[in-house]
């Protein structure tokens, strides 16, 4: 668990230094400098390529961290199954690319209505496509030699570092908006590039053809890619198909004041995404060893941890909703978009209450049953997506997210609890969310000040203090009340 909690605080600090840049630049940069409809063209690049990179991956990014552990003490061994992973990204991406030429047609007319201009930059999904697909690789090549704080700062500062810069240069007329789409491509190869040399002084990287040392595995490798590449294919979707299906019904405008929105409900979720990379590998060693009393404290120790930040920040979005608007340049054209981050917000904080439920099954011997739940979601997304969009436009989007995402933590809940006996939660994680309830009404009672700035500074540092003392004289984690200890002892 230290070592989990050491690489978390790092990697936490990487993306929540990532989230300052990707504030500026989506609430302050975009907003200032581009349309409602190029800021909705930017995202939907980027959603369209993650929606894909499953496909051009087949399963790598898990079945990697699965897999190391077998091999790893076996320099041959660990290279070929470097190796066929590599293989097996570039063969997926041939395929998947040659599909997309294939049905171009099909997704013309899908799009061509309500959001042309995508069509017209359709290309650039391309290439993201990828390079996005190779880094994935070597992201899962640090995280199983439990290394993640470059792949947190590359997705989450330089890129943004980079972007902003090409926003500076749209605003002074250096470049055009066609040319800041280009330039994502240089950005995402120089972070490929990076993450590749990188690996290679880690450990050095070698490949081969040759297949021999690993032969006796591989039908369980394919195997788990198989139903790794279904699942990771349909959870995608469910956390992605908002974004793609605003752009479809309600145009690439909506799309923009959208994933503004989304992005300022996203920020709860950003300590998960660091615990869980380096959680991951630590689960598959347990597992191997099986060891389920290691995994049930930590799985409990991690929700607590998760839903104690979650209410906090999710406490400090909501109170200053309105001031955080009133920063956003053009704000009469975004705030429309202002109830989804209620939403958007509330579904970040049930995944994080949840744990690593879903990568305690992909990577234990249940995870044929991930991949039966998340294409059921997937489809059921997809259907309250139709369904809630045309009757309440973007909120109806944000619904099905948190309706959907609510069914499927709730099905993961229920069979980790059956099937291992273990549950995240516990009295503790009750009163949390109690204590965040009260002081939300306490708060939203009290008026605030004329100056934004201020009264964002105000109203954060006043609750997250009575939060941080509430919990601690509550004792409700031994490791919170020691944090404080030793920040005051220092």
């Amino acid at each position: 668990m230290d070592k989990i909690l050491k690489q978390s605080f790092w990697s936490t600090l990487v993306i929540y230094f990532g989230v300052l840049l990707g504030f500026i630049n989506s609430i302050i940069l975009f907003p200032k400098f581009l349309s409602t409809e190029q800021i909705g063209l930017f995202r939907q690049i980027i959603s369209a390529s993650t929606i894909l990179i499953p496909l051009t991956t087949f399963g790598v990014s898990s079945s990697y961290v699965k897999f190391y552990p077998l091999f790893k003490k076996d320099f041959n061994q660990k290279n070929q199954f470097f190796s066929l992973n590599l293989i097996l990204i570039f063969g997926a991406y041939l395929l998947v690319g040659s599909l997309l030429y294939i049905f171009f047609e099909e997704i013309e007319s899908i799009f061509s209505q309500k959001s042309e201009l995508f069509i017209e930059y359709f290309y650039v999904v391309y290439y993201i496509l990828f390079l996005m697909s190779l880094s994935a690789l070597f992201e899962s090549y640090l995280r199983a030699r439990y290394n993640t704080i470059l792949s947190n700062v590359l997705n989450g500062v330089s890129n943004r570092i980079l972007t902003s810069l090409s926003i500076i240069l749209l605003a002074y007329s250096f470049i055009d908006f066609k040319e800041v789409i280009h330039l994502q491509i240089l950005i995402y190869s120089l972070g490929l590039l990076i993450i590749l040399i990188y690996s290679n002084s880690i450990d050095k990287l070698y490949f081969t053809i040759k297949i021999d040392k690993i032969k006796t595995s591989l039908s369980r490798i394919l195997n788990y890619n198989s139903y790794s590449f279904l699942g990771s294919f349909s959870n995608i979707i469910v956390l992605n198909v908002d974004i793609l299906m605003v752009t479809t019904l309600l145009g690439l405008s909506q799309t923009g004041i959208y994933t503004t929105a989304f992005y300022i409900g996203m920020i709860i979720e950003i300590p998960r995404r660091a615990i869980s990379q380096i959680s991951l590998p630590v689960i598959s060693d347990n597992i191997k060893d099986d060891d389920f009393t290691k995994i049930e404290d930590n799985y409990k120790e991690v929700s607590l941890h998760q839903t104690l930040i979650g209410v906090l920040f999710y406490l400090i979005i909501i109170i200053n909703i309105e001031n955080i608007y009133s920063l956003i340049p053009n704000s009469s054209s975004f705030i429309e978009g202002k109830n989804v981050v209620y939403i958007v917000g509330l579904t970040k904080l049930l995944i994080m209450m949840f744990g690593y439920s879903s990568e305690l099954i992909s990577i234990s011997k249940f995870y044929r049953f991930t991949v039966t739940t998340i294409i059921i979601l997937a489809v059921l997304v997809i259907a309250l997506n139709l369904l809630l969009i045309p009757k309440f436009g973007m909120m109806g989007a944000a619904l099905a997210s948190l309706i959907s995402i609510l069914i499927y933590n709730i099905i993961k809940y229920l069979f980790i609890k059956i099937k291992m006996g273990i549950t995240p939660f516990s009295v503790s994680t009750l009163k949390i969310i109690l204590i965040g309830i009260v002081l939300y009404i306490i708060f939203y009672l009290i008026p605030g000040i004329k100056n934004n700035i201020l009264d964002i500074i105000l109203k954060t540092s006043v609750i997250s203090g009575f939060y941080i003392l509430i919990i601690y004289k509550l004792r409700l984690s031994k490791k919170f009340n020691n944090i404080i200890l030793r920040l005051f002892r220092n």
